[in-house]
Formats: structure tokens, sequence, C-alpha cells
């Protein structure tokens, strides 16, 4: 029979209270952006990223003149994880494209009035849908089934739209929807970033109900979250923030005074990347979470 004496039980109680301390701080840490790449400025206006986990590239919308010009300028290029690029106009005779979303080997991409199909493999456009009433189109995001929902910000419109079987409407508006543009979808929600009230919500897939997650105060471009439910959030004036599981609300990086823009960015969580358009700024810089 061992005995066990003072000393023992001594060390046992601080070592479970040094794993308290270490936990408690844990989920206290700050989290951080550290400079990775910056792209040369060879983009025209680029408005987002997505990343293609399959074929490991970025493919950036260039908006190549006015947000709502249809003008045939814009075009998708692909660039590299390293920041190089591998086709700078991958696809072109676009307008005005911003957000996109994958869905196997299909990249929808908005585009004024437009939801743009292209097929990955083929790379070339297979269809264009036409978004009766819409006027602003912004953000994509696809859930599990293939279902595409598209962001109208426009404050006439203040709309999203769901394009299912081919066949694209209205899935919501009100006045909760306010100039809606981020969009990610997670957990059956889909969060909505809203510039109009510069409110972050989420909506239940399935019964389209309204929640209220965190007040910004300010514009919502690019959306993504976490598996621990961080939502990085971009402010195209310049800011990126990340607001965290417990409501706190963080920048991550500020660039307003230097006039560079944080468009539609990208999360990569399992390289811990973040990656953001800088509008007209005209490149692309990645940043490593940390």
């Amino acid at each position: 029979m061992i005995k066990k004496g003072n000393n023992f039980y001594t060390i046992v109680i601080v070592q479970i209270l040094l794993f308290i301390i270490i936990g408690c701080n844990a989920e206290n840490l700050g989290i951080t952006l550290n400079h990775k790449w910056s792209s040369d400025k060879v983009f025209k206006v680029p408005e987002s990223v997505n990343y293609d986990n399959e074929r490991d590239l970025l493919y950036i919308s260039n908006i190549s003149g006015n947000s709502s010009g249809k003008d045939g300028n814009g075009f998708i290029s692909q660039l590299k994880l390293t920041g190089e690029i591998n086709n700078l106009k991958w696809i072109t005779g676009l307008n005005a494209p911003k957000g996109g979303s994958i869905y196997e080997d299909k990249f929808y991409v908005s585009d004024i009035d437009e939801l743009i199909e292209i097929d990955i493999v083929k790379g070339k456009i297979i269809n264009k849908y036409q978004i009766q009433d819409a006027i602003f189109l912004n953000d994509v995001a696809t859930d599990d089934s293939g279902n595409v929902y598209i962001s109208d910000m426009s404050s006439k419109n203040s709309a999203i739209y769901k394009f299912t079987n081919g066949s694209i409407s209205k899935w919501i508006e009100g006045e909760e929807i306010s100039s809606p543009n981020g969009l990610c979808i997670s957990n059956n929600k889909l969060f909505v970033g809203n510039s109009g009230d510069g409110k972050i919500k989420s909506i239940d897939l399935n019964t389209k109900e309204i929640k209220e997650i965190a007040e910004i105060g300010s514009g919502i471009d690019g959306l993504k979250i976490d598996s621990k439910g961080n939502i990085f959030i971009s402010d195209w004036q310049g800011r990126t923030s990340v607001v965290k599981k417990s409501g706190e609300i963080e920048t991550l990086l500020n660039t307003v005074k230097e006039k560079i823009n944080s468009a539609d960015i990208e999360l990569i969580q399992k390289k811990n990347l973040l990656i953001i358009p800088t509008f007209f700024d005209n490149r692309i810089v990645c940043y490593e979470i940390k």
C-alpha cells in the first residue's frame, strides 16, 4: 500500500490550478495577423477571393471598372497560394463580378443583376441567370445541398435570393435584412453582414428565423466563420476584425488611414490563412492567423 503525504496532494492541487489558469488564458488569447505575402498590383479592382480546396487555388473577382457598370470588362483570376499568378484572365466577359462560392466543380459568382455559373474543369461560363428586380448583387454562399444564396445590398431591394434546381427566387427580405452584403453558412444557418444597420444576423435555413449575433456599427463586406465560432469580417473602408464566440469584437488590421480597402475576405482555416483583396489598391494580401 502506497502512502501519499501532504506533498503529493499539494502537487496535485498546484497542477490542477495551473491547468485551469492555462486553459483560461488560452481562451482569452488575442488573435493576430502576421503578413505572409502581397501580390503584385496586377489586379483590376479585386472585390472578392474564393479558395478552391480541390485545386489549391484562389479565384479573384475583378470588377475592372465601375461597380455597377455593364461594360464587359470584369474577369476572374486564378492565384496560387504563394501569391503567384496562375492565370490572370481565367474567365473574361463579365461586367462587375463580386462575391462567389464553390460547390463541387461549379463556381457561382454574382454580377450586378445576374448569377454566373462557371464550370471549373472546363474553365468557361456555362450559364447566366438573370435575377428579376436585382440591382446590386454582392456576396454568394452555398449550403451542403448545393443551394446558392445571393445578397442584393441595394437599399431599394435589400433582399437575399435563393438559386435551386435551375430556378432563382427571392428568399427573404424585410426590415431586419438591411442592405445585406457578406454571407456565410455554418451549422444550417446563413450568417449575414448587414451594411444597412451594421449588424451580423443569422437566418435559420429551414425556418428563416432571424437572430442578431453582433452589432458592428459599420459596413460589413466579407464574412467568414471558423470551427470555433469566431466570425472574421471586413469593412470595405479598411478594417478587418473578428467577432469572438464570447461576443467580443477585436480589430485585427486597420488600413483606413493608408486608404487600403479590405473587401470580401477568404478564410482558409486548415492553413490558418486570411486572404484580403484590397479593391482600389489592386493587390491580394495574405496573412497567417496566430
